[in-house]
C-alpha cells in the first residue's frame, strides 16, 4: 500500500491470488452457515426448508482506489476553514458553515452564509480527477451534492431528506473514491504531482460502503424460503425496515406502533 506503482500490471500476482482466496473463503463460510440452518430444520421432497428461513445482509460493498482529503479540497478552493468545516465518514461528507445565531461564536450572517454554501457546492462540482492512470479523462469524483437545510435562524427550514444533524452541504463520492483510508505519511498516487498535502492519495484499504444506495453495488442480499413463502418472481426492491414487520407477520405477532416498513409480498 505504500508503493503507488503496485496497481494495474504492477500488482503482485501472489497477493492478488491470496486476496481472491479470501473473498471465496468468506462466501463459502456464509454459505455453509446457511446450509447448517437448512440441515437443522430439514427440507420437503421439493427441497423447500421445513421452517421459514430469511437470509439478509445489511449493505453492499464497492472497491475504491483513492483516498480523498475533503478539508484540503476546500482549502485549495480558497475556502476559509475557520468558517467552513467538513466532517467525513466513508464516502459521505457533511460540510458545516459557522452561522451567527446557530453556532457558538458563529461568524456568518444569512447573506454570507448563502454565498459560502454556493461556493462549497461549486467547489465540489468543479473538482475533477485528471490523473489518466485512474480515469479515462477528467472525472468528477462526487455523485451527489445536496444543499442540506439545517436548522437556521428565522425563515429557514430543515431538510426532511437529510435531517437536523446534517451539514449545510451534504455530498457523496462516486465509487472509486473514499474519505477514509488516507495514509500517514501520505502516499502520492502514480502520476500525481508531489505535494505535502494532496487531496487525492493512495489509501491503506480498498473497499467501502455508504455510496449512493441506488447503485446496484450497494444492494444487500435478501433470500427467503419456507412453507409460508411463495415461489414467485424476484422482488424488485426490499428495504431493511421491511424485514421486521415481515417476520412479525410470519410469527403472527402484532407489530408495535413504532415498527416501520411494510410486510413484504412474499407470504402465502
Amino acid at each position: 500500500m505504500s508503493d503507488p506503482n503496485s496497481i494495474g500490471t504492477g500488482q503482485d500476482p501472489v497477493k492478488v491470488a491470496r486476496y481472491q482466496n479470501y473473498v471465496q473463503t468468506a462466501y463459502q463460510i456464509a454459505n455453509s452457515a446457511v446450509q447448517q440452518v437448512i440441515n437443522a430444520v430439514g427440507t420437503d421432497d421439493t427441497g423447500t426448508p421445513n421452517s421459514n428461513i430469511l437470509v439478509v445482509s445489511d449493505h453492499g460493498m464497492a472497491p475504491f482506489h483513492t483516498a480523498v482529503n475533503m478539508n484540503q479540497l476546500l482549502i485549495n478552493a480558497g475556502l476559509d476553514t475557520t468558517k467552513v468545516r467538513a466532517v467525513t465518514s466513508g464516502p459521505a461528507a457533511n460540510v458545516y458553515i459557522s452561522l451567527q445565531g446557530r453556532e457558538l461564536n458563529g461568524t456568518e450572517d444569512t447573506t454570507s452564509y448563502a454565498n459560502l454554501q454556493q461556493q462549497i457546492v461549486d467547489a465540489l462540482k468543479g473538482y475533477l480527477d485528471t490523473n489518466a492512470t485512474y480515469t479515462d479523462g477528467n472525472k468528477a469524483i462526487f455523485s451527489d451534492i445536496i444543499f442540506a437545510k439545517r436548522p437556521l435562524p428565522e425563515g429557514f427550514g430543515t431538510s426532511r431528506l437529510i435531517g437536523q444533524d446534517a451539514g449545510d452541504v451534504f455530498a457523496i463520492l462516486k465509487p472509486g473514491y473514499n474519505f477514509d483510508g488516507t495514509q500517514v505519511p501520505v502516499v502520492i498516487r502514480q502520476g500525481d504531482p508531489v505535494v505535502t498535502t494532496p487531496v487525492l492519495s493512495v489509501p491503506n484499504f480498498y473497499g467501502a460502503h455508504g455510496y449512493n444506495s441506488a447503485l446496484p453495488l450497494m444492494s444487500a442480499i435478501f433470500y427467503a424460503a419456507g412453507p409460508n413463502i411463495i415461489q414467485g418472481p424476484d422482488l424488485t426492491q426490499v428495504t431493511n425496515i421491511d424485514i421486521a414487520p415481515t417476520i412479525l407477520k410470519l410469527l403472527q405477532v402484532p407489530p408495535a406502533a413504532t415498527v416501520q416498513g411494510k410486510v413484504l409480498d412474499i407470504l402465502k
